[in-house]
């Protein structure tokens, strides 16, 4: 089983917030997409959403899709108004200097041992 906290360091991520659920918020793989609607119709529970959007609207899709975290790829960051929103409804987000296409690839490594 991979825990988020098991992500961080072959990531590189900062964690953005969240802290508190990484020894508990199982990962189950990962899901990279930029399209909100798409990610709403196919990102599966547990897995790790990859983007490099930041706007409130991810946490929204992040809490409807019940993924493990958001991970912002390319060195994206939040505002901290949307932090705290995802703070206010128990979504970890993590940031990594990673392209997006690195990022999948550690992953996945990591997820299918």
């Amino acid at each position: 089983m991979v825990l988020l906290k098991d992500i961080i360091e072959p990531l590189k991520c900062t964690v953005l917030c969240g802290e508190d659920r990484l020894g508990t918020s199982e990962v189950t793989g990962g899901y990279a997409c930029d399209l909100l609607s798409w990610v709403i119709s196919r990102v599966q529970t547990g897995e790790v959403w990859m983007t490099i959007l930041s706007s409130v609207n991810v946490v929204a899709v992040a809490v409807l899709a019940e993924c493990s975290c958001i991970l912002l790829t390319e060195e994206v960051t939040m505002n901290e108004s949307v932090l705290e929103r995802a703070r206010e409804k128990g979504i970890t987000v993590l940031s990594t200097p990673l392209p997006t296409y690195r990022a999948c690839a550690i992953l996945a490594d990591l997820v299918d041992k």
